[in-house]
């Protein structure tokens, strides 16, 4: 629910700066352009964090399973 509100917010606010754009060439709109990118390169950088820390996890949890098997007779 989350991730589909700011992807919609991203995606509705891209449209209108490019509606904009085409309707109002003379218009600046770079503070909008600057406000989408920067939150996109947040939401790539959280994704990379959750894989990481996924990866992490899985990585010690195979690493338990095979210490422990290893203790076994």
């Amino acid at each position: 629910m989350v991730s589909f509100t700011i992807c919609s917010a991203v995606v509705v606010g891209g449209s209108m700066i490019l509606l904009s754009e085409l309707i109002h060439p003379d218009v600046d709109t770079t503070r909008g352009l600057v406000l989408v990118s920067d939150i996109i390169n947040t939401l790539i950088g959280l994704l990379a964090g959750f894989l990481a820390g996924r990866t992490e996890t899985v990585q010690i949890a195979l690493k338990a399973k095979q210490e422990e098997e290893n203790k076994k007779p």
